[in-house]
């Protein structure tokens, strides 16, 4: 802001480069809702008003096909805008007049269907059928579902121990259950795939943990009786760790000790001491 009073963006700067200085690339970083897109537009204008390339020359991609179809209309606005401002038969405002006949064809869309494009131009090289489609939202849900309930089935039949340990932990956290929850971790899996570091897995003595967790709560159970004021919060929450490990003394009387239940066992008693 300046002294006046006026409202001046720090960034002013900047955003005055992205537009003027077509001669320099840019990488732009910035949160949403700042301008990107608007300058984005702007610097385009700028190319296309200036003689600097044509907008069947130029390719503007982002995410979604909402967000792509949102650029093409504000860049149309923009180029209509700039073309008022314009005399008449000028050689800037007849540049900005191609580029309005072009736009419907210019390359402004997602990465995905801009990649689909070039596929489609090079089937032979890239050695995909020239006849292949880009998968939307619900048709890649639906393949997705197919996938995952077909491991899924498999997997139940003998789980490995992350998973055995993942259904027995989670089934009480969530109601949506671990089915959904695995379902998401496997579309975030899918959107990671290109990730090519090795997933690291510490070493952790998960037996001599838990068993030196049950030795703490016990100590802690102990307690329970002492309080002055039973109706104490706290004395309420010793009096559950006591109920919690009378549970676990009564379970292994007769069976070892299922380190997979205590394991989250403890969860669900900080759960309920809330």
């Amino acid at each position: 802001m300046s002294g006046s009073g006026a409202h001046t963006m720090v960034d002013a700067t900047a955003r005055e480069r992205i537009v003027a200085d077509l001669d320099t690339t840019f990488v732009v970083e910035a949160a949403a809702g700042t301008g990107k897109t608007t300058q984005l537009v702007r610097r385009i204008v700028a190319v296309l008003r200036g003689g600097r390339g044509r907008l069947e020359q130029i390719v503007a991609l982002t995410f979604t096909d909402k967000a792509a179809g949102e650029l093409k209309l504000r860049l149309r606005s923009e180029i209509d805008r700039v073309r008022g401002e314009l005399a008449l038969g000028s050689a800037e405002r007849a540049r900005l007049d191609a580029a309005l006949a072009e736009l419907e064809v210019a390359r402004i869309g997602t990465i995905h269907s801009f990649c689909a494009d070039l596929l489609r131009e090079r089937p032979i090289e890239a050695g995909v059928d020239p006849a292949f489609e880009v998968m939307n939202d619900d048709e890649r849900e639906r393949v997705l579902g197919i996938a995952f309930d077909r491991w899924f089935e498999r997997a139940l039949a003998d789980p490995p121990e992350g998973l055995r340990r993942f259904l027995r932990r989670r089934t009480w956290m969530r109601a949506a259950g671990p089915r959904t929850d695995l379902r998401r971790a496997c579309r975030d899996l899918i959107e990671h795939r290109d990730h090519l570091g090795t997933w690291p897995r510490a070493a952790f003595d998960r037996p001599a943990r838990i068993d030196a967790l049950v030795e703490a709560l016990a100590a802690l159970a102990s307690l329970h009786g002492r309080a002055r004021r039973p109706s104490d919060y706290l004395a309420q929450c010793v009096a559950d760790v006591a109920m919690f490990v009378d549970e676990i003394r009564r379970r292994e009387a007769s069976r070892p000790r299922d380190y997979d239940e205590l394991e989250a066992s403890p969860r669900r008693l900080a759960s309920s001491s809330s």
